[in-house]
């Protein structure tokens, strides 16, 4: 993300604090920019890459301000979104009118891209007038619909195809992430579920491929004095179908909302000069939903609260999406919580502890987020001390129904599940019925833990 204000002097951070792989990348820094390093800033990178918002002084006195990201070299596997993949991407939208950073560099290796850095910041969340929140998600619409209107004859992106209809590129990103899926080893009913739904109602609209940013929404675009000042974090763009950012808008916005989610659409249509299409964003809101559980069940982050969290909302999201698209109405279930347990006591002792004594009496910013996290998790316990075993019984009565026979263990009740999908021996509605009594007992669990996203849904289209 973008980084304003002062930076530390390189004497305290690119001397002896670096292992030889940043010293050789500051280099190259330095010699792309033509100066000298005189400030450098780790800033937060994602899962996987590190980055840095770093100024260089030229010999002529000018400062550029940069941006650096970096991805260590990573095994050959199915995930094509690469470092040398968004700089790609960066050219591709070089000549396009957008508020987006601009490519300086590409490193020869291929692990690392240099930007001009963009001010401003990403947690929309921080805003309280509903007024601006509207005027700059206005802004990210009219900057998505010039994106979309790019010409892309002839660019072809790592793992896509070129050239064809919409639905070519969408059946080539589908194929990229049922790779990702397969690649970790282990079958997951509600993920084999919604690429089934996927692959059959696929939409073959007419009208131009679009470059897409893939990610698109509140979190992944940069503000500052209430306006718009970069759309950012651009690794997982691709070609395909201008609604999928619009599916990705609202996602974000389970998070992070607008006020007025249908203006935001209108603002889109209006910046587009075309109507949006509510089918397509539906089904990409399963494709979209789809993506991040596929990102969770690779465990590309091991953080165990956050692991809490983002299962419970985007497992029940996806059941929640694929109900809407399919047109399928699904009763959740009624789910109650326990008495307290013998241990329950204890439990609220040390979450006591942790939020009256720990947390404030901590002067490390990074000890308070830790005791934060390990406070989400003693919820999740805490609740599954009092529901769990109920709810894991439960689990296997709604399993063993569905499928019709006895299941072993839980290893083998999903092999089953999975299989049954496959073979679509089980109706859709009974199987999507069976993921919302998964999801709504995984939301209570994480309720603790989630606070106010646990009750957030997508927004109304």
């Amino acid at each position: 993300m973008g980084v304003s204000g002062a930076l530390p002097n390189p004497d305290d951070t690119a001397t002896g604090g670096h292992d030889a792989d940043e010293a050789a990348l500051f280099a190259w820094v330095e010699a792309s920019c033509g100066g000298r390093l005189a400030a450098i800033h780790r800033t937060s990178g994602g899962n996987r890459a590190r980055s840095w918002a770093i100024d260089v002084t030229r010999p002529d006195g000018t400062v550029a301000e940069v941006f650096l990201r970096y991805a260590p070299p990573r095994p050959p596997g199915a995930e094509p979104y690469t470092i040398a993949r968004e700089a790609e991407v960066y050219q591709v939208i070089a000549a396009a009118d957008l508020r987006a950073p601009r490519l300086i560099a590409a490193h020869p290796d291929g692990y690392a891209i240099l930007t001009d850095r963009a001010h401003g910041i990403a947690e929309f969340r921080r805003l309280t007038d509903a007024q601006v929140k509207q005027a700059i998600a206005a802004e990210v619409m009219a900057d998505l619909a010039r994106l979309h209107g790019l010409p892309v004859d002839g660019v072809r992106l790592a793992g896509g195809v070129s050239g064809g209809r919409i639905a070519d590129h969408v059946r080539a990103e589908l194929a990229i992430w049922r790779a990702m899926y397969a690649e970790a080893g282990t079958r997951d009913g509600l993920i084999e579920l919604a690429l089934r739904w996927l692959d059959a109602n696929l939409p073959d609209p007419d009208g131009p491929v679009a470059l897409v940013h893939g990610d698109a929404g509140p979190g992944n675009f940069l503000f500052a004095d209430g306006r718009l000042t970069a759309l950012i974090d651009w690794e997982l763009a691709h070609l395909g179908d201008p609604m999928e950012d619009l599916a990705w808008f609202s996602m974000r916005c389970v998070m992070e909302p607008v006020p007025d989610f249908a203006e935001s659409l209108r603002a889109y249509a209006r910046a587009a000069r075309a109507p949006v299409n509510r089918a397509r964003i539906l089904y990409h809101r399963v494709f979209v939903s789809t993506r991040v559980v596929i990102i969770r069940h690779r465990a590309v982050t091991g953080e165990p609260a956050n692991a809490i969290v983002s299962r419970a909302l985007n497992r029940r999201l996806l059941v929640e999406a694929l109900a809407e698209a399919s047109g399928t109405a699904v009763t959740w279930p009624q789910v109650k919580g326990a008495p307290a347990t013998p241990r329950s006591a204890l439990f609220a002792q040390v979450l006591d502890d942790l939020r009256d004594v720990i947390v404030p009496r901590s002067k490390d910013s990074q000890a308070v987020a830790r005791a934060k996290a390990a406070a989400k998790v003693l919820k999740y316990l805490e609740a599954w001390d009092r529901v769990g075993a109920g709810f894991a019984e439960r689990e296997r009565a709604d399993l063993e129904a569905l499928l019709d026979r006895p299941v072993a263990d839980e290893a083998a009740g999903q092999l089953a599940l999975a299989d049954a999908i496959a073979s679509g021996e089980v109706p859709f509605e009974r199987m999507l019925t069976f993921f919302a009594g998964q999801a709504a007992r995984e939301a209570h669990l994480a309720a603790g833990a989630s606070g106010g996203i646990a009750a957030r849904h997508y927004p109304a289209i």
